[in-house]
């Protein structure tokens, strides 16, 4: 304890100077978690080994290099990337594509539990929810990170086939606002690496490097004083610690390495202007940048580093909540602001606190000066104290949950944060420890911390706009002195504090008369309780100890939009909006979100086709608040005329210039295509205009009229009694007819339509690129295991697609096939494949796909099916640990019962490869085959 209150006197006494430079004697560093092993080997290669188990049974690698494309030549450019393309293609101990089959083969699946990133700064490599339970196993996976580490073949043959591929990334992965970041890039970075090496590259250099130039930046650049590896899960520490001495330490130390150099960012006396445009550019945004210094290396992982951390935590949450409150105004100057801080767009030396908005019309100017004159309004006038107190209290609140959820952190969440100490030197003291000590230190730090910190950062020098827009005909980029007249036109103002309006009353003004459970029955399959009330509802509840701090709730009801009429269109498109940012009764959404500061509540509406449903999670310690929530939720759930109309400027914004953007486009054409309901369109800024508020309540509330329609169900750690009592006052006593229960109304247009069809358009495009839909539907009664042969199925293709059309064709740089089995619909099997594809190699990859599905319904190899069972038993065992799962299997049982799906394991391991077959073979043989594809325009 005496630590802890020295620590956190020397973070108070030293925050003035955030996020300034403080004497490194004057902050004592973190503590680190006892419970990492960190290890260095002599050759420099540094290790971290923890043991955890959650999930049980599984456990994650990761090799981190502190290498990017900042490190590459100018005839290097795009070395960095292709290199990690690279260890997938062939290494000492998994030639060729092995190490993939491989690791298919023991339930790791590639792309998802098998992936790896490029950036600017760093590389890193995964392979996640590895099964523990064979020894090799794990061994083998610690030898595919040695093999990256030092043992890639990178032969010839591998790297000409894979540049096709890369190739086919730059295409699919420029939209653009990278094309226009990389033309602003020299401008934003004058005379720095950084203004010339997004880890793309240049197509030339890709296209044309020499293999030995791939070569010598391996050698150079992968070495073991630059590498972290950490292995986190459910295994023996000092069996993996020995393990990685015995691998790791043959690699050799080299001898007169290149240095490793970050580079600097200079600092900026005048603001930098940088507005660029795009003819598929689909909308004007504008992004003001404050730059300051990143934390000397001396003061990171020690409380300098968690204090400023905390401090940017604070001034980020109470700007954006000040931005929120003014976007929700009809009159509001901007769409949609946000404010966010990190390293200054991609650079890990030079920070920034960022302030980004989507202006409300085709011009930035009203937008811009707005998020300008907040970001000095909180610097004059500062953060109030009631403000400083909610946030503050969120924090804690967070922080406790992790707290009380430390028994089930998750193997990802730790991997990485070891990851980040490694690359970043970001402290690692545990959770425990982090919530004693920032629990005490926190309370200790008063607003003027804040406000003192935030008042430095936004200064006069090292200011960074950055803009973008459609090109068209007639209209320019702004120039940089119309926007620093702009700017100078705020600075001049004399800007009013921020008045923080907070409503004093609860949110359920009048408790209702609270209603009974009258019945109880036991659910033994699924090992849960149910209880009938006295409205005609229903309450499911199954107690689990997944998670210490966690209550999941679901409740379903059939019924839905479907039997909505064509003349209520405008408002059917638009409720998904009002359903993602509403208030309850008195309080709008702003208000609502200052209520519930410090609770840990979600609650999300869904009205679908032909359901209706709500979900979302809380804590024990919330649970009040939350059935609160969810009572107001069916009674009052309101929007003001401001907020609605703020809404509809928000996203008359974000699609009014969408019609050049193919990516917009195509989505647009595949929703016509495959439907006939005018309400499955892609809204438009015609039909947000159309909307009515008065309509879409009045539809809403309709659809949550009638409690007796609805299964509520709860998964997780509450308390059985104090449930009860909740549920008897906030959801036996909603409004019910119980004699008016709703079914299901099928209606055809609102299910993808039958028969065969092929289209093909074309539009103009900036960089050519080919896109393409293949949607094969069909009628299939539901049971649990359709629903498992659906998902297996489209598995298999996916495997055979990535070898097919990804490696042997290079016609794209990723596919997938989605296949899933609906509960309620009558066309109820849907799988699809969307995709980019090279426009030369269209028709060759739609042959493919087309045959791949042929010949799947007419054979299915037991080694194929093999590996996808194992990645499924694993998947399934790890869901089966968590109560959204519960929560989900439960409630969809109550829509469409069908055989409990308890025995999943069993279940999968009993499915045969003819099953399969026998499955695709119904579905393609019903002739529900649809294909869209959009081709650029040469003319």
């Amino acid at each position: 304890m005496r630590r802890m209150m020295k620590l956190a006197f020397v973070a108070i006494a030293g925050f003035t100077c955030m996020p300034i430079a403080v004497s490194a004697q004057q902050m004592p560093p973190v503590p680190v978690d006892k419970e990492v092993r960190i290890g260095k080997l002599d050759n420099g290669l540094t290790y971290y080994i923890r043991h955890n188990e959650y999930p049980k049974n599984q456990v994650d690698f990761y090799i981190a290099q502190k290498v990017g494309s900042i490190l590459e030549e100018d005839n290097q450019r795009g070395l960095a990337h292709f290199l990690e393309h690279m260890c997938f293609n062939g290494t000492r101990n998994f030639p060729g594509s092995s190490m993939i089959k491989w690791l298919e083969s023991v339930g790791v699946k590639f792309g998802y539990n098998l992936n790896a990133y490029t950036s600017i700064d760093e590389t890193v490599y995964r392979i996640s929810s590895v099964p523990t339970e064979r020894i090799g196993v794990q061994d083998s996976c610690l030898m595919i990170l040695s093999d990256w580490a030092d043992g890639l073949l990178l032969e010839g043959k591998e790297i000409d086939e894979e540049r096709s591929v890369i190739h086919e990334e730059w295409r699919s992965q420029l939209p653009p606002n990278m094309r226009i970041m990389e033309k602003l890039l020299p401008e934003i970075y004058p005379d720095s690496r950084y203004g010339h090496r997004l880890p793309i590259g240049t197509m030339e250099v890709v296209d044309n490097f020499p293999h030995q130039a791939l070569r010598d930046y391996y050698e150079k650049w992968y070495r073991p004083d630059l590498q972290g590896i950490v292995v986190v899960g459910d295994i023996d520490v000092d069996r993996i610690e020995g393990k990685i001495k015995e691998l790791f330490s043959k690699i050799e130390k080299p001898v007169n390495p290149a240095e490793r150099v970050y580079y600097p960012v200079a600092d900026n006396e005048k603001p930098i202007v940088a507005f660029g445009s795009d003819k598929e550019q689909d909308k004007y945004v504008a992004q003001i940048m404050f730059k300051y210094d990143a934390l000397p290396d001396s003061l990171k992982g020690t409380m300098a580093d968690v204090t400023t951390s905390y401090l940017l935590d604070m001034a980020q949450m109470m700007l954006q909540i000040r931005l929120n409150e003014l976007g929700q105004k009809a009159n509001a100057p901007f769409a949609v602001a946000s404010a966010f801080y990190g390293e200054f767009i991609m650079a890990k030396t030079k920070q920034a606190f960022q302030m980004a908005m989507v202006p409300k019309g085709n011009s930035f100017n009203e937008g811009l000066k707005a998020v300008y004159r907040e970001a000095l309004r909180a610097k004059r006038g500062g953060f109030t104290a009631t403000e400083y107190a909610r946030c503050r209290t969120e924090y804690l609140s967070q922080l406790e949950k992790a707290y009380n959820n430390r028994n089930q952190q998750e193997n990802k969440t730790l991997a990485e944060s070891y990851v980040r100490n490694f690359i970043d030197k970001k402290p690692i003291p545990g959770i425990e420890t982090e919530y004693q000590m920032m629990s005490m230190i926190v309370n200790q730090i008063p607003v003027e911390a804040v406000n003192q910190m935030f008042s430095q950062i936004v200064s006069g020098k090292n200011l960074v706009i950055l803009g973008m827009m459609p090109a068209r005909e007639g209209e320019f980029c702004p120039k940089d002195e119309d926007i620093l007249a702009l700017l100078s036109q705020v600075e001049a103002e004399n800007i009013a504090p921020y008045v923080d309006n907070v409503k004093d009353e609860p949110l359920v003004s009048e408790l209702p008369t609270a209603g009974k459970v009258v019945k109880e029955n036991m659910l033994s399959d699924f090992g849960a309780k149910e209880w009938i009330l006295s409205n005609g509802a229903k309450v499911i509840l199954k107690k689990t100890d997944f998670k210490s701090d966690e209550i999941s709730m679901m409740a379903v009801a059939k019924g839905g939009m479907s039997a909505c009429g064509n003349d209520q269109v405008a408002d059917l498109l638009f409720i998904p909006v009002v359903l993602e940012q509403h208030g309850l009764g008195n309080f709008t959404n702003s208000d609502l979100n200052k209520l519930l500061a410090g609770k840990q509540v979600s609650l999300k509406i869904s009205l679908d086709d032909y359901m209706r449903s709500l979900s979302g999670n809380t804590t024990p310690k919330d649970l009040k608040t939350y059935m609160e929530m969810l009572y107001m939720t069916f009674t009052g759930l309101n929007v003001s005329e401001d907020e609605f109309v703020s809404m509809q400027n928000l996203y008359k914004g974000l699609i009014e210039n969408q019609g050049q953007n193919p990516a917009f486009v195509f989505q647009k054409k595949l929703q016509e295509f495959l439907f006939a309901s005018p309400i499955k369109r892609v809204f438009s800024v015609d039909d947000i205009e159309k909307a009515s508020r008065k309509n879409i309540l009045g539809i809403i509330r309709e659809q949550l009229i009638n409690a007796a329609d609805f299964t509520f169900v709860f998964s997780g750690n509450f308390d059985e009694a104090e449930l009860k009592v909740l549920t008897e006052q906030y959801i036996a006593s909603l409004p019910s007819a119980k004699d008016k229960k709703s079914e299901v109304k099928l209606n055809s247009a609102v299910e993808i339509k039958s028969g065969n069809e092929e289209q093909e358009f074309a539009m103009k495009m900036e960089v050519p690129q080919g896109s393409a839909a293949v949607i094969v539907s069909g009628k299939m009664p539901y049971s649990f295991k359709n629903r498992l042969l659906a998902s297996m199925s489209a598995q298999l293709i996916s495997t055979r697609l990535l070898s097919e059309v990804r490696e042997k064709e290079g016609a794209v740089y990723s596919i997938y096939t989605q296949g899933s089995q609906d509960r309620l619909s009558e066309m109820s099997v849907t799988y699809q494949t969307i995709f980019q594809v090279k426009p030369e190699k269209k028709d060759r990859a739609l042959e493919i796909i087309r045959s791949e599905f042929e010949k799947l319904a007419k054979e299915t190899p037991v080694e194929e099916l093999d590996k996808v069972k194992e990645f499924m038993v694993k998947q399934i065992t790890e869901d089966e640990h968590t109560n959204s799962y519960w929560c989900s299997m439960m409630a969809g049982n109550e829509l469409l019962p069908s055989e409990i799906c308890v025995k999943a394991e069993q279940t999968i391991q009993s499915i045969t490869p003819e099953e399969v077959s026998n499955y695709v073979n119904k579905v393609m043989k019903q002739n529900n085959y649809r294909v869209l594809v959009m081709m650029p325009d040469t003319k």
